[in-house]
């Protein structure tokens, strides 16, 4: 019986996810912490699915940007970090150093707080969250900071994108740190949703699907 499900889970998942697509995004799972992988968390395959779309402007972008990414990604490999952070500026800022948000700006999207908090200056004449440089160094000690705040790295990126407290609250709530568990939380926010969505699938597709490292020559 064991077997039988697990055979219609696969199956359910290729529908949306082809199989290669399906064992690049499991790997870059893993690189996260997750014990669970797509089979067996449904709502992550429909949110996936849900933003799969997305995923070609940016791997364009990502195609232009390579000798930048490849500076950022050197960073984060240093500092013991998995590659799947230093996409992040794909799905906050389509990687444009120069963007202003809602109250935030730069590649990383850092409000000004959140900035001073990891050592940038922001002021009228000098806002470090529009250099590339400083603003992945002061990412770099955020995501260890969240890392070590909540355990693993996929409840990194989650209060990266959400908050400290807000996934705190949906923890507690729950009492899991289950990624399938928090993700049908109906109070998760959709912002949060989409950002490690794009993130995740631009990850699998860019470090773990064979035929894009094939056509890398890796």
């Amino acid at each position: 019986m064991r077997y039988i499900l697990f055979g219609f889970l696969l199956l359910n998942s290729i529908n949306l996810f082809a199989r290669n697509e399906v064992e690049a995004i499991n790997l870059s799972l893993q690189s996260l912490q997750s014990e669970e992988s797509l089979l067996e968390t449904e709502v992550l395959d429909n949110t996936l699915d849900r933003y799969r779309g997305t995923i070609s402007p940016l791997y364009r972008r990502y195609q232009v940007t390579t000798e930048e990414l490849e500076k950022i990604k050197t960073k984060f490999a240093d500092a013991g970090i998995p590659p799947f952070f230093a996409l992040i500026p794909y799905s906050e800022s389509k990687f444009n150093p120069t963007i202003h948000g809602y109250g935030t700006a730069g590649l990383w999207q850092f409000s000004k707080q959140s900035a001073r908090n990891f050592g940038l200056n922001v002021t009228k004449h000098n806002d470090e969250r529009l250099n590339i440089n400083s603003s992945t160094d002061a990412a770099i000690r955020y995501i260890k900071y969240l890392k070590k705040e909540f355990g693993s790295w996929y409840l990194a990126d989650f209060a990266y994108a959400m908050g400290e407290g807000t996934l705190r609250r949906i923890i507690q709530k729950n009492g899991s740190k289950k990624l399938s568990v928090l993700l049908k939380d109906p109070h998760f926010p959709s912002g949060a949703k989409a950002h490690f969505s794009k993130t995740l699938l631009l990850d699998a597709k860019i470090h773990y699907t064979k035929e894009d490292k094939e056509d890398r020559g890796e």
